[in-house]
């Protein structure tokens, strides 16, 4: 799995490969250039910081 940033809306996600457009929202291009691209480390640890964040809080709910 591989993630990817979309430098319109800053949306991080994981995907098999590269998409033409973000599919948060729809994106192509941001200042010339191509909106999604590989994320970086730095965004890739935020995203997983986040997610275990929202894994944790939904089982707190549960419990």
């Amino acid at each position: 799995m591989n993630y990817y940033f979309c430098d319109s809306c800053r949306y991080c996600f994981s995907a098999e490969k590269l998409p033409d457009r973000c599919p948060d929202c729809g994106a192509v291009a941001h200042d010339n250039k191509k909106a999604v691209r590989p994320a970086s480390k730095t965004e890739i640890e935020e995203l997983l910081k986040i997610q275990k964040e929202d894994k944790e809080d939904t089982q707190n709910e549960s419990t």
